[in-house]
């Protein structure tokens, strides 16, 4: 079994690989350039796949892609060719969970303007600090994330909602609706969490409607990708106070314009698409891979597989 790869691969990566299968080939390069009959896989992040590249493939079956989102990918493409589409769900639940404990606390605690005092040398206690404890939280996108983030959520004393396309109850969530049917908790919210995935039906998910619906003074924590939000929406509720807060790892363009006006505002924590990274994902994202190699062809015991319609 050929596969071409554009992730860099440590050779006791590879050595993990061919212990899991022995008629592995694995050829790591920077592109996908040349064409080649026998490739019937690709490991990849995902943003150099195009249509283009399928037709170097001819043979082509298996894409796994080294992230969790998709949205980037010709996925009607892959439908029309039969390609398997999978994604590393799972390997981001802890550093990314981490994360927005890191940030919810740094928002109910001025960790900001805490810094700036250190900087500026300034001994003041006169901060607007809260807690976490009975606080309500509206994640929204339930899924494996989500549950990592209500987990950790749940050990301060919140109380956690959920919100998915499915809108089934989940184990974490105290309650859980749908996507559709949002208002209702989101107007009740202390804290909304960004974590769905991106498709044509959640772009401008949180667009100025949404933030209207949303309870005065609410804190909002974005790190599912920049396009699910109208920044332009979100920098208005800011603006007014509608939104308290901010936390945001993810944009519409990356990296964040200078003109943006998210740099300049003083109650808004910016990170650089960080959320995901810790020096244990890759390893963790491998191991997907790995259990992946070891079941293929029987593509029903492969796991993460992506619908190619859902986008997810």
């Amino acid at each position: 079994m050929k596969i071409i790869s554009t992730m860099s691969l440590k050779p006791e990566q590879l050595d993990q690989a061919k212990a899991v299968r022995s008629d592995l080939n694995i050829e790591v390069k920077k592109q996908f350039t040349e064409c080649d009959a026998q490739v019937e896989g690709l490991l990849t992040y995902g943003w150099d796949v195009t249509e283009q590249t399928l037709e170097l493939y001819p043979n082509l079956k298996w894409i796994q892609a080294m992230a969790a989102g998709v949205d980037q990918l010709p996925l009607h493409a892959f439908a029309s060719k039969g390609i398997l589409l999978t994604n590393v769900r799972g390997a981001h639940s802890i550093q990314m969970s981490e994360h927005v404990i890191w940030c919810i606390l740094n928002l109910l605690r001025q960790g900001k303007t805490v810094m700036y005092q250190q900087e500026q040398k300034v001994w003041s206690a006169k901060l607007k600090i809260d807690e976490m404890y009975g606080k309500t939280v509206c994640i929204v996108g339930a899924g494996t994330i989500g549950a990592a983030v209500a987990e950790k959520c749940h050990a301060f004393g919140m109380t956690v909602w959920g919100i998915s396309q499915s809108g089934k109850s989940h184990l974490g969530f105290d309650r859980v609706a749908k996507l559709e049917d949002s208002e209702a908790f989101l107007k009740e919210s202390d804290i909304v969490v960004a974590l769905l995935p991106l498709t044509s039906q959640t772009k401008h998910f949180f667009n100025a409607e949404r933030f209207n619906q949303m309870k005065d003074g609410v804190y909002f924590i974005n790190v599912a990708r920049g396009s699910v939000v109208d920044e332009e929406a979100l920098s208005e509720a800011l603006q007014t106070g509608k939104v308290q807060g901010a936390a945001l790892d993810v944009f519409v363009t990356e990296p964040l314009p200078e003109t943006s006006p998210f740099w300049s505002m003083d109650q808004v924590f910016l990170t650089p698409h960080i959320a995901g990274r810790s020096p244990q994902y890759t390893q963790r994202m491998f191991e997907v891979f790995l259990k992946n190699i070891k079941e293929y062809p029987n593509t029903s015991a492969m796991i993460n597989a992506i619908n190619l319609e859902n986008g997810y």
